[in-house]
């Protein structure tokens, strides 16, 4: 009877597709708690300033908190990227028989009741032609979230450096060298950066599988199987370990604001206030600012005498003060006036953090609608069989 009208395809894809479906919840749940404690820091650090980056070098003054809100945002994203695979997928392959079919009288709708799914897949040849797409569709979205992870990982490792300094590692999250006693090394975020490179490459598999199939069932499907595991196996825990990460490891303040009283970080807002206040041209206004960095070097911020010389040489005069040029390249002045949305600015980043915090909920209710849903078709075919 369990041979009637089920191919060994058959029932191998109904039980790949349940095993994928409970990966995805897990994948949501790991990274929504991630997500939570990104949060809840992002809001405490809301006001801790520290220097942005493009290039890897100095560009604008941030907070600490600005930039955990950037990797929450981004992690939700991948969160979204996994529920649209519960709504692409969770659809039952049983009962395609050998995907054309069968003359047995099969309810394919009440099996995929009592396994859970929204329904039955529509098209028997479809869903075994197509083996590596759900693998593949889930693949992506943990590629995606292994690559913002690591670059959290890699952005935690380069300020835990000596020579920036503006965090520390836990000694839990930290590893000894094998000769070398002063050694406190981040191998728990470079291990995840390698993961990061072998799910590209597990990834990159799971869609080969793909690109020549015949209609019907290939045995060279058989392999996304071993693939879409170890991609599991690999990266299912690494939002857990980031998330200890975050919990254990120490921000030093102090350490990060004097990081913003170099490399003329303050020189983008001193910029934008002369703008705004002597209504000049901004393409007018940065040559002159390029200028008074020059004539200011050595010193990392603009100076008085460098601005004025620069004022003097393109023939400007301003009743600018040297309060003035101070104030404006003052990291904490800078990101008070800073008012775009999405930015670090305070009113900003407390608008951000309540729309964050309100898709986290719906993430919630999202995990606590498929228990629910699991639990009643379990209690279904619990009273079936």
């Amino acid at each position: 009877k369990l041979h009637t009208a089920r191919s060994r395809n058959d029932q191998t894809n109904a039980d790949t597709r349940l095993f994928l479906r409970d990966q995805v919840v897990q994948f949501v749940e790991n990274t929504g708690k991630l997500v939570q404690e990104l949060l809840i820091q992002a809001k405490v650090h809301s006001g801790t300033v520290m220097p942005g980056f493009t290039h890897h070098q100095h560009a604008m003054v941030t907070t600490y908190g600005h930039v955990l809100t950037a990797f929450a945002t981004m992690l939700l994203r991948d969160t979204t990227r996994f529920t649209h695979w519960y709504a692409l997928h969770n659809y039952s392959p049983l009962g395609g028989s050998v995907a054309y079919g069968t003359t047995f009288p099969i309810d394919r709708a009440f099996t995929a009741t009592l396994l859970g799914f929204d329904g039955p897949e529509v098209n028997s040849l479809d869903e075994i032609t197509n083996r590596w797409d759900a693998e593949a569709d889930l693949g992506f979205a943990v590629a995606i979230l292994m690559n913002h992870l690591s670059l959290i990982a890699e952005t935690l490792i380069l300020m835990a450096t000596p020579e920036f300094g503006m965090v520390t590692l836990a000694d839990q999250y930290s590893t000894g060298s094998s000769i070398m006693p002063q050694k406190k090394n981040p191998d728990p975020l470079e291990a995840i950066k390698g993961k990061t490179a072998y799910t590209a490459g597990i990834l990159g598999g799971l869609l080969n599988m793909g690109k020549s199939n015949f209609i019907g069932f290939n045995r060279d499907s058989q392999w996304t199987k071993y693939l879409i595991m170890d991609l599991v196996d690999e990266c299912l825990p690494v939002p857990v370990v980031m998330k200890g990460v975050l919990e254990t490891l120490m921000v030093n303040k102090t350490v990060m604001a004097s990081w913003c009283d170099k490399g003329f970080i303050g020189a983008t807002s001193l910029m934008e206030h002369i703008i705004q206040a002597y209504s000049i041209p901004m393409r007018n206004a940065k040559v002159l600012v390029e200028k008074a960095v020059k004539y200011s070097v050595g010193k990392g911020v603009v100076t008085m005498g460098g601005l004025n010389k620069a004022l003097a040489e393109e023939g400007i005069s301003l009743p600018i003060s040297e309060t003035d040029v101070i104030s404006w390249q003052e990291p904490h002045t800078i990101i008070a006036h800073t008012i775009s949305f999405g930015g670090p600015g305070k009113h900003s980043m407390n608008t951000s953090l309540k729309k964050l915090n309100k898709k986290l909920s719906v993430y919630k209710s999202w995990l606590q609608k498929k228990q629910h849903e699991k639990e009643a078709a379990e209690a279904l075919l619990k009273e079936y069989v």
